[in-house]
């Protein structure tokens, strides 16, 4: 008996379901396989603390390691001022040129010249619209192979973009960081990366047990 052509179609359809649905699952294991970002806490002198964000992002199309150290010592003691803040590593930066690292770095850094702010820095919040940060970062070079932009202030001070940042992240609200750097000469060409924090307040408020 021949095979009703409704059937044949019937099956098919099943069977393209099937396949379908297969091949989800696979791509879920595929992402759930992918290493997540890791996070740590740690003592900063005697009075102060650090939380840094580990993990490998894509930053102009290459896998980059990066970490992000938020850091705060709420504790000043005669000429020596706690800071608070916090600084962004990047591994390797041979491989992200020709991003103009350079003109973030040093006394004579140019980054900020002609008014430009070109470290963006945007809390994501669940109900609430994005609190959004433009700045001038500082530049560093910490070792021969890596580059480091960053932010401080010293804790005594009531009001810095520090502050506000990490105050920020500490709030109930905080779902995730975005950094977005902008290059001086390209500004087509961006350093762009999110940190996910949801979940992390309760270290985040201990990080800045203390300040005011």
């Amino acid at each position: 008996m021949p095979t009703h052509p409704r059937i044949t179609l019937r099956n098919a359809l099943h069977r393209g379901a099937r396949l379908f649905a297969t091949l989800l699952c696979a791509t879920a294991i595929v992402a759930s396989a992918q290493p997540a970002g890791t996070w740590k806490t740690d003592k900063l002198g005697d009075t102060g603390r650090t939380l840094t964000y580990e993990a490998t992002v894509p930053l102009l199309g290459k896998p980059t390691k990066i970490n992000v150290v938020f850091q705060c010592d709420p504790i000043s003691k005669g000429d020596v001022h706690g800071t608070v803040g916090f600084d962004l590593y990047l591994h390797k930066v041979a491989a992200l040129k020709p991003f103009s690292f350079d003109d973030f770095e040093g006394p004579d850094a140019v980054a900020g010249d002609k008014g430009r702010k070109p470290m963006a820095l945007i809390v994501k919040r669940k109900g609430k619209p994005p609190l959004r940060m433009d700045i001038v970062p500082n530049g560093f070079t910490p070792h021969m192979s890596n580059y480091a932009f960053g932010i401080a202030a010293m804790s005594k001070e009531p009001k810095s973009e520090a502050k506000t940042l990490l105050r920020a992240l500490e709030a109930d609200d905080a779902e995730s960081l975005q950094i977005i750097i902008t290059d001086t000469r390209k500004p087509s060409l961006k350093l762009d990366l999110t940190v996910p924090v949801a979940g992390r307040q309760a270290d985040f408020k201990a990080l800045l047990t203390g300040l005011k």
